[in-house]
């Protein structure tokens, strides 16, 4: 049994302060869900009125400078977005909106953050305002239909991309989007027929063939499905989440060594698809393959390095595997990665507490407390430290009480006494 085990009922509650963190789905879960190209934002800016000279207007004048200003904006958020700043682009973006809701790709380039990060709810309202800014804008209407069905609005999503398909018949993108719309609600025999369409309209396009693999898959049609993940990985060579999924096809029909290929070559295509290393680690454990699974683990952090889950998860599976000395050189890792990260702090506190090295573990916990940013994530972390104290052996007490005192709350002062002024 690991010392991580023998812990077993703290490390639960250290974890679960971990999950309470409010996070984004992953990014790296194989989707068929393709977002409309960045190429084709459009990003001109409308015409500013023109003041006659001698005749200024105070309301064309404040016109003007809120649509100079909404441009101003808009550049601004691209920059940011262009620095991976997406939050502040978010704002930067909703800013230019709000000066001049006539601006195009606003709302637009809001929907596709948002879609970005998995907030289907937020970005199918930012497509929805674009979509109704300039009803013919094709591609903030398409990623409306997507995100709804993400949403799990599967009636209006489908009602939706369903229209675009009926305005043009040749909108082999629309055809995709609706292929994935069925899929979602289980009208597998509808997505197929959509996305034969939209492979029939543009054969060389990977993501519809990657998406009918996806479909003929989930109808058990195998055969099938491996021509169509063929086709998509000759027609684009760098998307590894082909391999990915057929990885999963190979395993569930009980192929492992198939699917260790298969998820191989994924990594090798795109490091940085969290499951094509998940993969990897599941068919060399049950092959009782750990060192090389270890060796996918390390691989993984290399690749993702300030990601808090995997490395959890890494810290957790050496030490089950009686390797605690990996399992702290991880956690520390973490913290050289990122110092200033409370869940890197309290990945390293847990991991101290297991290896017995408590003055460690409470520095690390006290210094994950102060830079957590929610309150409730800061109130698990102090629960944590109060059952430490409790459980603690007679041999520790004292570290634990002198910890206490150190982090005493401060003493209200103020109680029982008179209001200022009053006697």
């Amino acid at each position: 049994m690991s010392k991580l085990d023998r812990h077993a009922p703290w490390f639960a509650l250290a974890a679960a302060a971990l999950l309470a963190l409010a996070r984004s789905p992953r990014a790296d879960v194989p989707s068929v869900l393709v977002p409309a190209s960045h190429d084709s934002v459009r990003i001109d800016s409308p015409v500013a009125p023109l003041l006659q000279p001698g005749r200024g207007n105070p309301a064309d004048s404040s016109q003007r400078s809120n649509a100079q200003r909404a441009q101003e904006q808009f550049q601004f958020a691209r920059g940011l977005e262009a620095s991976g700043n997406l939050a502040s682009a978010i704002v930067a973006y909703r800013n230019a909106s709000k000066l001049d809701p006539r601006l195009a790709e606003a709302n637009y380039r809001i929907g596709i953050l948002y879609a970005s990060r998995h907030q289907w709810v937020p970005a199918a309202a930012a497509f929805a305002a674009e979509v109704q800014r300039d009803p013919s804008h094709r591609d903030a209407a398409r990623e409306l239909g997507l995100a709804l069905a993400q949403a799990g609005d599967s009636a209006r999503s489908i009602t939706q991309l369903e229209l675009l398909t009926r305005r043009d018949a040749k909108d082999q993108r629309a055809w995709q989007a609706l292929g994935f719309a069925y899929s979602v609600t289980g009208r597998v025999h509808d997505a197929e027929r959509a996305l034969r369409r939209a492979v029939g309209l543009a054969p060389r396009d990977a993501d519809a063939w990657r998406d009918l693999g996806v479909v003929l898959a989930s109808m058990r049609r195998d055969e099938e499905s491996r021509v169509a993940y063929g086709k998509a990985a000759r027609l684009a060579p760098r998307d590894g989440a082909v391999f990915v999924n057929l990885g999963n096809l190979e395993s569930r029909a009980g192929r492992p060594a198939a699917a260790l290929i298969a998820y191989h070559e994924a990594e090798h295509r795109d490091s940085t698809l969290g499951n094509a290393y998940r993969g990897q680690i599941r068919a060399l454990r049950a092959a009782q393959r750990e060192a090389e699974a270890g060796a996918v683990y390390r691989r993984w952090l290399k690749a993702a390095p300030g990601d808090p889950d995997t490395r959890l998860e890494a810290i957790k599976w050496f030490d089950a595997q009686g390797r605690g000395d990996i399992a702290l050189e991880l956690a520390r890792d973490g913290v050289r990665v990122d110092p200033r990260s409370g869940e890197a702090r309290l990945q390293l506190g847990m991991a101290y507490h297991a290896a017995g090295q408590v003055p460690e573990a409470l520095s690390e916990l006290r210094k994950a407390e102060s830079l957590l940013r929610l309150p409730e994530q800061r109130a698990r972390v102090a629960a944590l430290l109060r059952q430490l104290r409790a459980s603690a052996p007679d041999s520790l007490r004292g570290i634990y009480a002198a910890d206490s005192l150190t982090h005493e709350a401060p003493r209200d002062t103020t109680r029982g006494s008179l209001p200022p002024g009053t006697r």
